[in-house]
């Protein structure tokens, strides 16, 4: 299966997608268009297989956004001005369950780093934000995401990877491939 990972289109086939989750289902089904193109608070990309590029295998949503300085862990903020910091929040992340466990997941949140970086060379970010859910926070660490002070055990959490950590790690992937 060969993947593309794109903006999500009007034409897409949103109906038959099932993550599982009713609320990131009905998202896509119902909000994600409307956001994108009408009302303009969030970019969806749309995770689809080159041979049936129409129905949508995974997706997520970037928008900007701004936390407070004081929520972030005094040496992520040293430095830097006395207001809310500038951010990339992934507001939602989902794979179909159909095609689970083959890499989607990792897929996106690569783009979306990547996204991150762009937008931080292009208007300035400090980061990118998720609010993971509980049974989720494993899987975003493992890239690197960190907590944020302040959320409770029945919310979901909020976690923060910094441009810098992301740059560096994107530095010493392209160093390695270079030695190889």
């Amino acid at each position: 299966m060969a993947v593309t990972i794109r903006r999500l289109e009007e034409s897409d086939e949103v109906e038959g997608f099932d993550c599982g989750d009713e609320p990131l289902n009905n998202y896509l089904k119902r909000h994600a268009w409307t956001n994108q193109e009408k009302v303009s608070i969030g970019v969806t990309y749309a995770a689809v297989d080159e041979s049936s590029p129409r129905a949508v295998l995974g997706y997520f949503t970037l928008a900007t956004s701004s936390v407070p300085r004081n929520q972030f862990p005094q040496k992520y903020v040293r430095g830097l001005p006395p207001y809310d910091l500038p951010l990339i929040l992934l507001a939602r992340l989902a794979v179909d369950k159909r095609f689970s466990g083959r890499g989607l997941g990792h897929a996106m949140i690569a783009e979306a780093l990547k996204i991150t970086l762009r937008v931080a060379d292009e208007v300035g970010c400090r980061c990118i934000i998720t609010d993971a859910y509980p049974d989720k926070v494993g899987w975003y660490a493992r890239y690197g995401f960190l907590p944020l002070e302040g959320t409770t055990a029945t919310s979901p959490q909020k976690m923060f990877l910094d441009v810098r950590t992301i740059r560096r790690a994107l530095s010493s992937e392209s160093s390695s491939a270079e030695r190889k």
